[in-house]
């Protein structure tokens, strides 16, 4: 064989370039096509394991209506038993819930749903919780709704910016 024309070289070139392009173009569809499915099915894993657990409540809420009332100590129990098979489930996922009563006031981990004179409480302290917070691995992933301890009026006032972050009507 003799030497390649610039022609045939050119076209050699422009076929290689044209196959490399229709491959990364296959390669973005099959990728975004991946990430699609990952996106939609990525709780799969997790649904199929709560199932069991949405099961064994069914039995329980099932067994109620033929309980009397000496059997009510089998049924809390059985209710317990699945509750803590539910809460162990989360954490294996990496799920902890966290408490802040007496904590600082965070509102990186703490939603303030309601303030109240302080009292023995230093301002801006957790006094009580209505629902506890999750963590999901390192991130908060629903904070703790809580009651924060407020300044009194003759401590120090709070800054309009403050009120509406706690709540209150500025």
């Amino acid at each position: 064989m003799g030497k390649k024309t610039l022609k045939e070289e050119l076209e050699e070139y422009k076929d290689k370039y044209l196959r490399a392009l229709a491959e990364l173009d296959n390669y973005r569809k099959r990728i975004k096509k991946e990430k699609e499915e990952l996106v939609n099915y990525a709780s799969e894993r997790l649904i199929l394991e709560l199932i069991p657990v949405l099961d064994n409540f069914e039995r329980g809420l099932s067994s109620l209506r033929d309980i009397k009332s000496d059997n009510l100590d089998d049924f809390y129990r059985g209710i317990e038993l699945i509750y803590d098979r539910f809460k162990e489930l989360l954490e294996k996922e990496g799920i902890k819930s966290f408490s802040a009563v007496g904590e600082k006031f965070n509102p990186a981990r703490h939603e303030a749903v309601s303030v109240t004179d302080s009292g023995d409480c230093p301002p801006d302290t957790v006094v009580s919780e209505l629902c506890k917070g999750y963590i999901l691995k390192d991130k908060v992933i629903r904070p703790a709704k809580v009651v924060v301890a407020k300044k009194r009026n003759d401590e120090v006032r709070m800054t309009n910016n403050e009120k509406r972050m706690l709540g209150e009507n500025a």
